[in-house]
């Protein structure tokens, strides 16, 4: 019974005052969006965004009801609350090259004064003028669509080159490797044949291109000492 009261309790004319200022501010966020978004649609069309192809905005505004804490201390105290809610954004369209395929993508835009920030596609996290962030787009997705092409390119080579050195030694075990420079890594072709030795390529920038990287002899790399200088004074 006690539960019951206390899950029906009325609140006071206090309490009542602070639900209604929680409702109230809830309600200013909302339509404080809303006219940031429209805003922001309005300084986007200006400096040439085209809606539909460069940017997107879709928002909703819903009502909810949940249990919320208010007060503080000896004066706290629950109470079930109806307000409203907005969900949604301004987004940027573009390209984004990940994991070997090309695809759309959307990031948020949020305005800063009269500058907008989209700091997924710019190379510093801040805000621009308007028409500064449509070349940082444009930009941005040139980088995307070269990063996929020479993907796609050093794809192609790659497997051009595995089939080269299948057909050229049937008897080989013929495999990507890879390598290293610096801190980045690359891929090679690994030529390996049943004496143990091995060589391996490095893609050059066109077709046939390559190059050796690396290389081991089963019989000469495996000497050491005077056996090896005996080899060195056998050769002719």
């Amino acid at each position: 019974m006690l539960e019951q009261l206390e899950l029906f309790q009325v609140l006071n004319d206090e309490q009542q005052n602070e639900v209604n200022r929680f409702v109230e501010r809830q309600q200013h966020y909302v339509t404080d969006r809303i006219e940031s978004m429209k805003k922001t649609v309005e300084m986007l069309k200006e400096a040439g965004f085209k809606q539909g192809e460069n940017f997107s905005c879709t928002y909703a505004v819903d009502k909810e009801t949940s249990e919320r804490s208010f007060g503080y201390g000896d004066n706290s105290f629950k109470a079930e609350v109806t307000f409203n809610t907005i969900s949604g954004c301004v987004y940027l369209k573009h390209k984004r090259f990940y994991a070997g395929e090309l695809k759309s993508d959307n990031s948020s835009v949020s305005k800063t004064g009269d500058k907008l920030e989209c700091s997924r596609i710019t190379p510093q996290y801040r805000a621009y003028k308007p028409s500064t962030l449509l070349v940082k787009l444009n930009e941005y997705n040139e980088d995307q669509q070269w990063r996929y092409d020479n993907y796609v390119k050093k794809n192609n080579m790659l497997e051009y080159t595995l089939d080269k050195y299948s057909k050229l030694y049937p008897n080989a075990t013929v495999q990507t490797g890879s390598g290293y420079a610096g801190n980045r890594s690359f891929s090679t072709v690994l030529v390996s044949f049943e004496s143990g030795s091995w060589v391996e390529f490095k893609l050059g920038f066109r077709q046939d291109e390559e190059y050796m990287f690396k290389k081991f002899d089963a019989t000469v790399d495996a000497l050491k000492g005077m056996d090896l200088l005996n080899h060195f004074n056998e050769q002719k």
